[in-house]
């Protein structure tokens, strides 16, 4: 959600199109905030030119201290009395690569040792044995706590607030001049009370007039709240409702970011489901 949120920041996405901290500061008018927002936009990136999952993978897993997958003890390479020594070291070489370059950065990069285990000798020799050099490495170094750069706040925003807030944004942004908020919210399924209130139906159906109202109130507390979390989060706090200026800068480049996004982000979804049927139709 943190990453999602910073794609509708009118601030990041001025960040982003900006080429020096000078200019930034320059256009958005307010130099601390530009300061915050400056540091976040390069620990975090341009967000607009990443999948979710790859976006984490490349940095969400170092800033954010966590895991996509549990650590768990993984044999990398055999050492055969039958291979040569460089035999040996080449194909060592090319599955710790693979490793590490997979099964490594899914894990979180967690804090690990390389351990050689001699096969054919009883496993309770093994373990114990396991257990005594374990024993030894964490006493010699103990393990790195993963460092959260961006830890969480705590509070009482629901997820399903946050989603629908996002709904929000993008129905509007996408049909900027058909219509008011409410047909955007009507879209975006804001509401379990107004969600059966047609987003195309005439000003003039009388029948629907008060939900239309009542839903537009809606929607319209729920965009600014929205865009204060979105600007937090440009600042590196999220959730947060903290009171900030909704940034006037930056709107331009966000709606052509958003709307380049979009179209980018189908294309390459329909791109690695493609290649995911492909490897599906070679394995069966």
């Amino acid at each position: 959600m943190f990453f999602e949120y910073l794609r509708i920041s009118p601030s990041y996405a001025l960040a982003l199109g900006c080429s020096s901290i000078e200019d930034f500061v320059e256009r958005l008018g307010d130099r601390d905030r530009a300061e915050r927002v400056w540091k976040v936009k390069q620990d975090m990136g341009d967000v607009f030119a990443y999948l979710y999952r790859d976006w984490f993978i490349e940095r969400g897993l170092e800033l954010f201290g966590v895991h996509s997958e549990k650590p768990t003890v993984s044999a990398v390479s055999r050492l055969s009395p039958q291979e040569s020594d460089v035999e040996i070291t080449d194909a060592g070489q090319q599955k710790l690569h693979e490793y590490i370059q997979t099964r490594y950065q899914k894990q979180g990069r967690p804090d690990s040792a390389l351990v050689v285990v001699p096969l054919g000798q009883s496993r309770t020799a093994t373990v114990r044995q396991l257990k005594k050099l374990l024993a030894t490495i964490e006493k010699e170094h103990p393990p790195a706590v993963p460092d959260t750069q961006y830890p969480m706040e705590i509070n009482k925003m629901r997820f399903n607030r946050l989603l629908a807030g996002l709904r929000l944004v993008y129905h509007r942004a996408a049909r900027p001049e058909r219509g008011g908020l409410w047909r955007a919210a009507a879209r975006a399924k804001i509401s379990q009370t107004y969600r059966a209130i047609d987003p195309n139906a005439q000003k003039k159906d009388a029948k629907s007039a008060e939900g239309r109202r009542l839903l537009s109130i809606m929607a319209s507390r729920l965009y600014h709240d929205t865009q204060i979390i979105a600007e937090n989060a440009a600042m590196g706090k999220f959730p947060s409702l903290d009171p900030i200026s909704q940034a006037q800068a930056g709107v331009k480049e966000l709606q052509e970011k958003l709307h380049a996004m979009i179209k980018w982000e189908k294309q390459k979804k329909a791109e690695v489901l493609k290649s995911a049927q492909s490897k599906d139709d070679r394995a069966g």
